[in-house]
């Protein structure tokens, strides 16, 4: 199609933070349909010399390799899906970041005149591990007498008491309020409570407020303590029930990576270039001047700034038109039509507040706590009143009533270690203390919104209108595309703003906002996201006619879904002719069927493991004593296996509901009866030691099931979590029996062989890490799962072969070393 006969609509973004960048990446990649004769001429407008997002991020170390993020940017799997999708179609490189938290106290001590009172950093807990399971650790003082540390003691068991009770009375709760639905729900009285109204309705312990919930979420969300305590409660406890056992990560090369890709296709970057106004145009609807003195037309603008600076370009508008004295009475009516409109826009704007924030990149390790021992990855720091720093514009306002945060980046990031010394770099957020000048590396100011609940009804009211936990039936509110302004950003999406808010505000507005107004079908680069496949599925499904193959009927396949997997192909194969990356669809990747089979190889490997637990159940049956008192529960494990490779096997073969939840469910009855096994064995249980993990163990899975099934959707990170948590503990316990044999604790004349339990416990772990990986299967076959699946063939006789000689040496009725070793 010649350019002639296309109609270019041009579109201005302006800001080039994230929302600004993917909003002009998903119009600029993002192909029309061939009917629908358009393009898009995307213009992104960035008022300093660099593109927002990592304008202020800086090179350090070793040759300048390691790149510092600034401010930080971590997310966090389950409450990051829009931002998790994008990254992935970017193929950024994402990384765990392991983070610890501590938190202590800057306080002066009292001194005697002329003396000048001195500074302490004490630390008074510290926690390690994932987010939901760690260590916990409460710290105390040193004190002059044997009565003062008894007394602390007691105060500090009072403490963990009270921290985890409160924590555990908290996530009960809003993990309540989320399933049943209440968190999204405007009708519910807690969509128009505080955190702080909240907090004393439901009794949590003030102590825990006040010196770790809000200090922690203070630093999360970068505000104010008072902020923190006046922020909708329901967009705090969703964020504590979608994070359960979920984990962090951070870009692994940093966001340069982000924006390099985001910015690749873009043609029209405007640097250094700062919109002053804007009018109604002429050719086009509406016409911006900047600071240069030039005039641009477009038809949509995107405003991907701070709502406050998107408010001074439409109270300007506002003052321009009332100024105007139309000659006709249609001009007059315009007037007043965009007049009215823009009132409107200003008033949403207007109900949102801001903070400001100050982030200093430095390596003054003086800011951290006393104690080396005590520095985490996080170190969060109550600044007391008592503490009058020397002004300085590289601290907050005094009295500090923030959270003064510091990130040992080494703790969470790959930093290649300089050759002559090894240097810890420290990234301060609301510093109340000043590094040392000589320290710092950079300082940045930025404008955060904060939430309140006016806020939050704006989005909902005037912004987008959510529907539920499940933002894929979220409307687009009156106030966007009304005079052609568009609005994106972190502040104009639900719960805390954050990245998330940034990547889903820009792909609602682009995909339901401007391209419906344009009237075009949209191919945005999202998997079953994109209308392409949305438009080829329905075309596909009203007309198809004829009855699908015999084989398919067989496996419950449906017009509709044989719609879906012909338009997954077609798409996947038009993205790598492409070049581009292949996207999944409905969660999944797309696999070539065999004979209606989802994933063929995953079914084989499945079959193949549940045979060989078949073949070693039979030999169970024959070659162990039945005097032995283990031999039925030996028995039941196989059972068990066998159970759990049938489920894999019926799940790969066709993905339903209850497929997945039977093929999960059982697999997490084999893992934590696996652990059963080994405790009753290790440990030689009997009796009512025996009854009792019996017991433990049924209410533990009893309660798995329920919580995984009565939940408004199932918790995949839970489930992955607990079954790794059963899972490395039994692998601890049979590596540990194993090794403690060729100690002199053991009895190596007894069980040489217990290096077969050892082993094979410890290529089991190392086979799962085969499900951390995550990439399109090799030919539409074999991914990664797959590949887990066939990697655990080979190890299944080792540990069989290992209690069948246990078995033995257990059962021996001569009792010498000698004849037991004849045994072997």
């Amino acid at each position: 199609m010649s350019e002639a006969e296309e109609r270019i609509v041009k579109v201005a973004v302006i800001g080039s933070g994230l929302a600004g960048l993917t909003s002009a990446y998903m119009l600029t990649k993002s192909e029309t349909g061939s009917q629908d004769n358009v393009r898009f001429q995307v213009h992104l407008f960035e008022k300093n010399a660099t593109l927002g997002m990592d304008a202020a991020s800086i090179s350090v170390g070793y040759n300048d390799k390691f790149r510092i993020d600034v401010p930080m940017r971590s997310f966090m799997s389950g409450y990051y899906s829009h931002l998790f999708r994008l990254y992935r179609h970017l193929a950024i490189d994402i990384k765990t970041a392991r983070f610890s938290f501590g938190w202590y106290r800057i306080e002066a001590s009292e001194a005697t005149p002329p003396t000048p009172p001195a500074t302490t950093y004490r630390s008074y807990m510290t926690y390690s591990g994932s987010r939901t399971v760690g260590q916990l650790n409460f710290h105390k003082q040193s004190t002059a007498s044997l009565g003062e540390s008894i007394k602390e003691m007691f105060g500090l068991c009072w403490m963990g008491l009270i921290v985890g009770a409160s924590y555990a009375w908290l996530m009960i709760l809003s993990l309540w309020y989320y399933y049943r639905g209440h968190l999204s729900n405007p009708s519910h009285p807690i969509s128009n409570m505080t955190l702080q109204q909240w907090f004393q309705q439901h009794s949590i312990h003030p102590y825990f407020v006040h010196s770790i919930f809000v200090p922690l979420f203070s630093a999360v969300c970068t505000n104010s303590w008072e902020s923190m305590l006046n922020y909708p409660a329901a967009d705090i406890l969703e964020y504590m029930a979608m994070g359960l056992f979920q984990e962090s990560y951070i870009a692994g090369s940093g966001v340069r990576q982000v924006v390099d890709r985001l910015s690749t296709p873009l043609q029209h970057i405007h640097l250094n270039t700062h919109i002053q106004s804007i009018r109604s145009g002429s050719t086009h609807r509406l016409s911006l001047q900047d600071n240069h003195g030039e005039i641009h037309g477009f038809d949509h603008v995107i405003f991907a700034t701070q709502g406050n600076q998107a408010l001074v370009l439409l109270k300007e508008w506002q003052q321009h038109l009332a100024q105007q004295t139309p000659g006709v009475y249609e001009e007059w009516q315009d007037v007043k039509d965009t007049s009215s409109v823009l009132e409107a826009q200003i008033h949403m704007l207007r109900q949102f507040s801001y903070e400001n924030s100050i982030v200093i990149n430095h390596t003054d390790t003086s800011l951290l706590p006393e104690s080396r021992e005590h520095w985490k990855a996080l170190n969060l720091a109550t600044v007391d009143a008592s503490v009058q720093p020397i002004k300085s514009r590289y601290t907050v306002s005094f009295p500090h009533s923030t959270t003064m945060t510091t990130h040992i980046l080494n703790m969470t990031h790959d930093v290649e270690k300089d050759k002559e010394e090894d240097i810890l770099y420290l990234q301060t957020t609301n510093p109340c203390i000043a590094p040392s000048p000589k320290h710092i590396l950079s300082a940045s100011w930025f404008e955060r919104a904060t939430v309140t609940l006016s806020s939050k009804q704006a989005v909902q009211k005037y912004l987008f209108e959510f529907t539920g936990h499940d933002d894929s039936k979220t409307r687009l509110g009156p106030c966007q595309g009304k005079n052609g302004l568009w609005f994106v950003g972190s502040y104009c999406w639900k719960g805390i703003p954050l990245l998330e808010g940034c990547v889903a505000s820009a792909e609602r507005v682009v995909s339901q906002g401007i391209a419906v107004t344009e009237q075009v079908s949209l191919e945005v680069p999202c998997g079953d996201r994109q209308p392409a496949y949305h438009t080829c599925v329905e075309q596909c499904s009203a007309s198809e006619t004829a009855p699908l193959p015999l084989h398919l009927q067989c496996l419950a396949w449906t017009h509709h879904q044989d719609c879906q997997y012909q338009c997954m192909h077609t798409l996947t194969q038009l993205a790598i002719e492409k070049g581009e990356p292949v996207h999944q669809y409905h969660g999944k990747w797309p696999f070539h069927r065999l004979w209606g089979i989802q994933e063929p190889a995953a079914v084989l490997f499945s079959l193949l493991n549940g045979w060989y637990h078949a073949y070693y159940y039979r030999i169970l049956k024959q070659q162990l004593k039945d005097s032995y008192d283990l031999k039925k529960y030996y028995v039941i494990m196989s059972v068990f296996a066998m159970n759990a490779w049938v489920w894999s096997t019926v799940f790969h073969t066709r993905d339903f509901g209850m497929t997945e939840k039977l093929d999960y469910f059982s697999a997490g009855l084999y893992i934590l009866y696996s652990f059963y096994l080994a405790m009753i064995r290790i440990f030689y249980l009997r009796g009512t030691a025996r009854r009792l993990l019996t017991c433990v163990c049924v209410l533990l899975f009893t309660a798995h099931v329920a919580y995984l099934s009565l939940g408004a959707r199932f918790d995949y990170g839970y489930n992955m979590t607990a079954c790794v948590i059963i899972g490395v503990l039994q692998t601890k316990l049979w590596l540990g029996w194993s090794t403690l044999q060729y100690t002199r604790w053991g009895k190596t004349e007894r069980r040489p062989y217990a290096w077969m339990a050892g082993l094979s416990v410890t290529l089991l772990a190392c086979a799962m890490s085969l499900e951390v990986f995550d990439f399109p299967p090799f030919h539409g076959v074999l991914d990664a799962h797959a590949l887990w699946h066939a990697v655990t063939i080979p190890m299944i006789p080792l540990f069989y072969q290992f209690l069948l000689i246990d078995c033995k040496v257990e059962t021996a009725t001569e009792a010498t070393p000698a004849n037991k070793k004849r045994l072997l």
